[in-house]
């Protein structure tokens, strides 16, 4: 795996195939997890229950389903991606069932389009100047989902991953840290290359 660095196409990284396969099982499992595997229709097609504007079409299923969608996710990971938008519960509830719908079509959308880049032929890895935010989002739901999955709840757990990726207790774990720790260096090269792009406003 390659960081992230400024081409003439935009931002440019390479993973080796097993590497895309690893990435993009992953990416596909938050994309199920909201709701929108990436072997089904483009979120953009679908309509969420929770939906006011749904009339009868494919119901969006999640794997975490419920009959009111004013209550909270009850699968932790999908509570990290779907926080709730205010401490008031009666208010969380309503901003939830209100606006739910929409932030998972976005996340995604965000989703399958990195799915489909890392299942291209080839190691190059490229993204376009205009999508570069949308990638760094996908990017932080992905490992927002693995950080729970790891337990990881502050600063202080994320620091132990280097010896959870070396020495964890079971294969499972060593896997998942690994890939965590792999990701965030991906993003943080994509969002360092960003930075670059920005003009330099400082006084002389």
């Amino acid at each position: 795996m390659r960081a992230f660095r400024r081409s003439r196409d935009g931002y440019t990284a390479r993973l080796d195939a097993t590497e895309r396969t690893i990435v993009a099982r992953t990416v596909a499992d938050v994309a199920a997890l909201l709701g929108f595997p990436v072997d089904g229709p483009e979120p953009a097609s679908w309509r969420h229950p929770a939906d006011p504007r749904a009339d009868g079409g494919p119901a969006v299923g999640s794997l975490d389903t419920h009959d009111d969608d004013a209550l909270p996710p009850q699968d932790p990971a999908l509570m990290r991606l779907l926080p709730p938008a205010s401490e008031d519960q009666e208010i969380a509830g309503e901003l939830r069932r209100l606006s739910e719908a929409s932030v998972r079509t976005a996340k995604a959308q965000r989703l399958h389009a990195v799915w489909h880049a890392l299942r291209a032929p080839g190691e190059k890895l490229v993204v376009p100047l205009d999508r570069a935010m949308e990638w760094a989002g996908a990017l932080t739901d992905v490992r927002l989902v693995l950080a729970e999955r790891l337990g990881i709840e502050d600063e202080e757990d994320a620091a132990r991953l280097d010896r959870v990726a070396l020495a964890g207790p079971d294969e499972v774990s060593r896997a998942l840290a690994t890939l965590y720790l792999a990701l965030s260096w991906l993003q943080e090269s994509l969002l360092e290359a960003m930075l670059r792009d920005l003009p330099d406003t400082g006084a002389e």
